[in-house]
């Protein structure tokens, strides 16, 4: 499945209330139950259609003319419950053993792979540039991102994970490893350690950011998860350079 297909709020409650329903519901009914237009139902469950998350049926609506089309999740793949499973166990062995520091790493190598290879990725110029970055990504992978910006730093409020449930059992690894994926992406070079680089709360509560890179750089990446029900936060900062002899 494309995870990429749930960035958008009103695609998710589409799903949602095809998950709540139960039973196959035409557009109108989709429309009339999340207040959205017939026309944009119709564009979202194309979307969810494609991405693997609906199925497309025919259905006797016991008068003349053709069946009308109605529609419902799709149900999960046993390939899809294998990487779940796959996810859970990996993140489980690196909560037990290391912790967020190999997280942050792999989130780096990620961010890494995705570029062209062999070819480091270049330093934003501007904090503009780098929340730009960090929200395309964010918004690419499922998080539903909300830019909000400030004089000396973004602030990009996060309204949906696509692995929330593994997060929940193991923020420090999985928070570690989206917060390594945006060092990489708005520094131009892997995690560092930074001098807040704390685990995240082990309980998935609001615990303070998961870390921060340090001075040397251009800007500086936080991660604060579960900052409110159903919302983390991710924050850029440009640093400030320290003077000698401060």
């Amino acid at each position: 499945m494309t995870f990429g297909a749930l960035a958008v709020a009103s695609r998710r409650r589409v799903l949602d209330t095809l998950r709540t329903a139960g039973v196959p519901q035409d557009v109108l009914a989709l429309a009339r139950a999340t207040g959205l237009h017939p026309n944009t139902v119709r564009f979202h469950l194309k979307v969810l259609i494609e991405a693997g998350y609906v199925i497309e049926s025919r259905q006797a609506s016991g008068g003349r003319g053709r069946p009308q089309a109605v529609y419902a999740c799709a149900a999960p793949t046993t390939h899809e419950g294998g990487y779940a499973l796959l996810a859970e166990l990996l993140a489980s062995m690196l909560d037990d053993a290391a912790g967020v520091e190999p997280a942050r790493a792999a989130g780096a190598r990620w961010q890494r792979a995705a570029g062209p290879a062999g070819v480091a990725p270049n330093a934003p110029g501007t904090l503009g540039e780098a929340a730009a970055r960090a929200t395309a990504l964010f918004a690419e992978l499922g998080f539903d991102p909300v830019r909000t910006p400030e004089r000396d730093a973004a602030r990009i409020e996060l309204h949906a994970c696509p692995f929330l449930d593994v997060a929940r059992r193991h923020p420090g690894v999985v928070c570690g490893v989206h917060l390594g994926l945006l060092r990489g992406l708005v520094e131009g070079g892997p995690a560092g350690d930074g001098p807040s680089g704390g685990r995240a709360a082990a309980d998935g509560r609001s615990g303070g950011p998961v870390g921060a890179s340090g001075a040397a750089r251009t800007f500086a990446a936080e991660l604060v998860p579960f900052a409110r029900p159903g919302v983390c936060i991710a924050e850029i900062r440009k640093v400030v350079p320290e003077r000698e002899g401060a």
